[in-house]
């Protein structure tokens, strides 16, 4: 799924590509994946693109928003004016695009994996495709939204709020959990997930197995510089393609390239003699250098 350093690349060029123009038409094709009235947002401008955790949200003016939630294998992709039936390649030039690799970077849109379908009153259009029909779009009420976002999500790693003290209280409040789960848990900290997490606990040299009760707070200082080190990487280099995600432009990102430990199992440790491990832990691969972390 991706996180933070993926979604916040989707939105950044989403939000240059849609902001500012109007909302003409919403088609729904599965009905599940579409929650609320779509009037409320036809005829409506949009006003910006913001992310929370792993979900982007776009601010419709009025009273109403849209969450968007990818999942594992969900696409936003935008298109200007086009002739439509056309498989001429020079037709996309101006798209934007975020989300699961497939061919419908380059494919004719709407396809079997189209959901929902935004027209924009100047003939462009935002599809909405998931093969898995996992992902889905909300309309919310915006005050409703932000306090639904408040009380469901954690801190988010780039708040000035997130501070040590701030992480300590954090990881002392579940002392009986291993380090992981506290930190892939969305209502303590959002948006860091497996991969993050893991590269995150090999820059701050933690062993994801142990019990957060455990981490002194020297450690966790050196965690929380971690933390932002490793999503720092993610969004410098486009966020991590693997099997799930692909940048805004329909390209790898290149994260996964400067990985220390997540997928790199069986490899030599790049800042020691050791192997990198994989281990099942909390449901998921985990990864870490035995020599390195402790």
């Amino acid at each position: 799924m991706p996180e933070l350093p993926e979604v916040e690349t989707i939105r950044l060029g989403l939000k240059k590509a849609i902001v500012g123009k109007t909302i003409a038409g919403v088609e729904i094709r599965v009905p599940k994946l579409f929650h609320g009235d779509k009037t409320d947002i036809i005829d409506k401008k949009i006003v910006d693109v913001n992310r929370r955790a792993k979900q982007i949200i776009i601010d419709v003016e009025g009273d109403n928003d849209l969450l968007i939630h990818l999942k594992m294998t969900g696409q936003l992709i935008f298109r200007p004016k086009q002739e439509l039936g056309s498989i001429n390649q020079e037709l996309w030039e101006g798209q934007t695009a975020g989300g699961h690799p497939s061919k419908d970077w380059t494919a004719v849109l709407p396809n079997s994996t189209t959901h929902i379908i935004f027209d924009f009153s100047d003939g462009s259009k935002l599809f909405f495709n998931d093969m898995r029909r996992f992902g889905w779009i909300k309309v919310f009420n915006s005050g409703e939204l932000a306090s639904k976002l408040s009380e469901e999500l954690g801190i988010e790693p780039f708040d000035k709020e997130f501070t040590n003290a701030e992480l300590a209280k954090i990881i002392k409040s579940k002392p009986r959990w291993n380090i992981k789960k506290v930190l892939t848990d969305q209502s303590l900290i959002s948006g860091i997930g497996n991969i993050y997490v893991d590269e995150s606990l090999y820059w701050a040299e933690i062993l994801p197995t142990r019990l957060a009760g455990e981490i002194s707070d020297d450690e966790i200082a050196k965690l929380r510089e971690a933390i932002i080190k490793s999503l720092e990487i993610g969004l410098k280099y486009g966020g991590s393609s693997e099997n799930t995600y692909y940048k805004i432009d329909g390209t790898k990102g290149q994260a996964q390239e400067h990985f220390q430990v997540y997928a790199q199992e069986g490899k030599p440790c790049k800042g020691c003699e050791g192997v990198v491990k994989k281990i099942r832990l909390n449901g998921r691969g985990t990864h870490f250098c035995p020599e390195c972390q402790k």
